[in-house]
């Protein structure tokens, strides 16, 4: 008789595992009384068929029959969760070639309920049920582990932290396959310590394509007295507190290099004004076409260096939000050449399609520039990425009543499974180098100017980031500077400035436009000139003088005489980063000229001073 008929007709299930501890068979009995059809069975390792079975006494019995070849009965709980509320009696035996044999019923339907068992079973039923709904419940990822980091049980909570789809796909794998390579040596020394004692145990988790997750752990033996461990694994995942704590560091870091900013911008400034000065009046004065060439030259490098410096103080200062009219295109050409030099290092093209009659919008004008330096540094970064020369556009239009800005690039684009995640906070696709904040801050920054932010590609080349923000009314657009009214006399000026050089090119640059001109080194020098000479038309005094004086003192000096003079003061500055500066100009309500400048913004100021005293009877 074939022995396959034999083992479909008995009344027992039948599994025979081999030496390996691969599942060799599995009888139609087995099935039927299971539900496990053989496909899911046979071939598989026992211990990853059936994990929860290891570290338990149905581990130590079949270990103990490999050992002495005694046969053993035992009746248990069936431990999968898709076998609860079974109760199987069990025989196992050592077969030829240390084949081990087993045969199984299902005994609790069939137990009397006077059996003195029978409310063993079911009070040890209803309390494992109790710990498993515990178990899935916990709102915090949970597996239980063997002493190797084999998978015994996870929750649910579990299972999302390992990016799995089911508990199932994860029982029987290693732990270990999603520690980082350099961890695992020390998860399988904390997971064999745990054995005599709680561990706690920093991992760093590999997700494959997604960013790797931090999880703190404590680590429990959860079964003491058993021949086999079975350790808790309780896992917080501290990810974002660690990005955040990053974050933080970064953002007490960038706190202090604004600071040293506003220092190296002042010192930097005052010989870029000095510089520039020169170079302008060489350039005016010299006959010779190679000399006017080179002072051109150098005029320009020198105003495009006080640009780049001017730049960097607006991106670096610290304020509360404004809302005021803010032209896009302005924004735009800032942004663009403060990030030229990567530009040039990723071979990536910038260009501005703004019209120049485009309306403002209404917004801060900080936090755009922050929005659109965000944009253009992850398109320029896309465009890198492709290894070829690239470029990315800036465009901007009026639809109805807001204004449409899109930045787009000629990189890969957007993978299509991920393009709606781009705006989740964390979420980056550039590893360690990339903080997942950037989009995020950027949507939050335009939501809170009643605007909104999206993202999609465009066939045939990379991404578009598309921001719409609301257009200010004609009433808030940014004035039109009125000209200067002219004035036919010289005027009489007074420079104060305590940089000697730079006051020296301020001397010759007022002199230049015609004027009469005397200068001071300090705030005690102008006190006594202003002594002295009585009236000027108009006062060149920078914000910081000397260490005891500033340009507003001299200011309140003026306006406490009572003799109006106090209105004919321009400040001069090469630093508008610091909050109490910026206060104490905004409270002045007087005029600035921002170093490095031109000869025909000196002109200007100068012009426009005068003319207003004019106007106003003294």
């Amino acid at each position: 008789m074939d022995p396959r008929i034999v083992l479909d007709n008995l009344d027992v299930g039948v599994m025979a595992i081999s030496p390996d501890w691969t599942i060799a068979e599995w009888s139609a009995p087995a099935a039927r009384i299971t539900g496990l059809p053989a496909e899911r069975v046979v071939g598989r390792n026992f211990w990853i068929a059936f994990p929860a079975t290891k570290a338990t006494s149905v581990e130590r019995v079949l270990r103990d029959v490999l050992a002495d070849g005694e046969p053993r009965m035992f009746v248990t709980p069936a431990r999968a969760p898709e076998l609860t509320g079974m109760v199987f009696e069990t025989r196992v035996t050592r077969a030829p070639g240390n084949y081990l044999l087993m045969l199984f019923r299902q005994v609790r339907q069939e137990l009397d309920p006077q059996s003195p068992t029978a409310p063993i079973l079911e009070g040890f039923d209803r309390e494992r049920r109790l710990y498993l709904q515990l178990f899935d419940l916990l709102p915090i990822p949970a597996l239980v582990v063997a002493i190797d980091g084999q998978i015994l049980e996870v929750n649910p909570e579990g299972v999302g932290l390992l990016g799995a789809a089911d508990a199932p796909a994860l029982r029987g794998r290693s732990l270990g396959d999603w520690a980082a390579e350099a961890e695992r040596r020390t998860l399988l020394a904390t997971l064999r310590d745990a054995v005599h004692g709680r561990q706690q145990l920093h991992l760093t988790l590999d997700l494959g394509g997604e960013a790797a997750r931090e999880v703190d752990a404590v680590i429990e033996n959860v079964a003491p007295g058993e021949s086999s461990a079975k350790l808790l694994f309780l896992a917080v995942d501290v990810s974002r507190e660690l990005l955040l704590q990053r974050r933080l560091l970064k953002a007490d870091r960038l706190s202090q290099l604004g600071v040293l900013v506003s220092g190296v911008a002042h010192e930097l400034n005052n010989p870029l004004s000095a510089i520039a000065a020169f170079a302008e009046l060489l350039k005016m004065d010299t006959e010779s076409p190679e000399h006017r060439e080179s002072a051109d030259i150098i005029h320009a490098e020198a105003m495009r260096a006080g640009r780049v410096v001017r730049t960097l103080l607006d991106f670096a200062r610290q304020r509360p939000r404004v809302r005021q009219a803010v032209a896009i295109k302005d924004v735009a050409e800032r942004v663009v050449a403060l990030h030229k030099g990567d530009l040039k290092k990723g071979r990536v093209q910038a260009f501005i399609l703004i019209p120049d009659d485009l309306p403002a919008v209404i917004g801060d004008p900080q936090e755009l520039q922050q929005v659109l330096l965000n944009a253009l540094a992850n398109a320029e970064q896309a465009v890198a990425a492709t290894g070829r020369a690239g470029k990315v556009v800036i465009e901007a239009r009026r639809v109805d009543d807001r204004v449409v800005v899109m930045v787009e690039d000629t990189g890969p684009g957007v993978p299509p499974d991920i393009i709606d995640r781009v705006f989740e906070p964390f979420f980056t696709t550039k590893g360690e180098a990339g903080t997942g904040l950037g989009l995020a801050i950027s949507s939050g920054l335009v939501k809170a100017m009643g605007g909104r932010m999206y993202i999609h590609n465009v066939e045939g080349a990379g991404a578009r980031l598309v921001v719409e923000l609301p257009s200010a009314p004609v009433s808030a657009q940014p004035e039109v500077e009125r000209p200067a009214r002219a004035v036919e006399r010289p005027l009489s000026v007074l420079i104060v400035e305590d940089e000697e050089t730079v006051r020296r090119g301020m001397v010759r640059m007022t002199e230049r436009l015609g004027h009469h001109v005397a200068s001071a080194s300090g705030f005690d020098e102008a006190v006594a000139r202003l002594k002295e000479a009585g009236v000027y038309d108009a006062l060149l005094v920078d914000v910081h003088l000397d260490e005891a004086h500033s340009g507003f003192d001299l200011l309140e000096t003026l306006r406490v005489e009572g003799r109006g003079r106090g209105r004919r003061l321009i400040f001069t500055t090469g630093d508008s980063i610091s909050a109490r500066t910026r206060d104490q100009l905004q409270v002045s309500e007087r005029p600035v000229l921002k170093k490095p400048f031109r000869l025909e913004e000196l002109r200007q100021i100068l012009l426009r001073v005068a003319g207003e005293q004019t106007a106003t009877p003294q």
